[in-house]
């Protein structure tokens, strides 16, 4: 996961950062949207980016508003505990986050895009749903099955090859475009989110077909 840091105070400042990397985070580079969390205090605004999905903000915390929805916020003023904020970052972890952003692949929920670098594909609401679903369970194999009783409710569809068809859907739109797999099947079980530099992580990559 990617972080930015913007602080009133320098010293403010670095204390974030280095709590950032302590929890493994990677900086992003300067200018660069292509972060996930954001790390500000004393702002009077904030920079807009369409890949963030969380941010710390600490005394301006009433600048939450001008955020989207979809942003997690921890909203702190000083003085605050280090612990609050180690324990918010910890859960962006624990939750997946970091895991799934390994590929650089990034999710935009108000806009139901997926973005990889600086290429990004639009996706419709049940392609979307498909997607984000495997992406929230990197390397780990769905069945069709969990994947009709979540994402299906009709109830005409259990007996079609309705997911393989949003699957080739997905690999048409996204690995086309981006020129990398994203999306594995698992021979006879079913669908596993595992990026082309991520593939056989805790599995074996004989098993993994396109």
């Amino acid at each position: 996961m990617k972080y930015k840091v913007i602080a009133a105070d320098p010293l403010c400042g670095r204390m974030l950062a280095l709590e950032a990397e302590r929890a493994g985070l990677t900086p992003a580079s300067d200018g660069s949207e292509n972060y996930s969390l954001l790390l500000a205090e004393g702002q009077t605004e904030l920079p807009s980016s369409r890949r963030m999905r969380a941010a710390v903000l600490i005394d301006c915390g009433i600048l939450a508003a001008s955020l989207p929805e979809s942003v997690r916020l921890l909203i702190l003023d000083r003085p605050f505990s280090l612990a609050e904020l180690r324990s918010f970052v910890c859960r962006l972890l624990e939750e997946g986050d970091a895991g799934a952003e390994e590929s650089g692949v990034v999710l935009i929920p108000d806009e139901l895009t997926v973005c990889l670098g600086d290429h990004s594909a639009k996706l419709t609401k049940r392609e979307y749903a498909l997607f984000e679903y495997l992406y929230s369970r990197p390397y780990e194999t769905i069945t069709r099955a969990e994947l009709l009783h979540n994402l299906w409710k009709d109830e005409n569809a259990r007996d079609t090859n309705i997911v393989d068809v949003y699957v080739k859907f997905l690999r048409t739109k996204l690995d086309e475009r981006f020129g990398v797999r994203l999306l594995r099947s698992k021979r006879g079980e079913g669908y596993m989110y595992a990026p082309d530099d991520a593939v056989g992580r805790g599995r074996n990559e004989s098993d993994a077909q396109q």
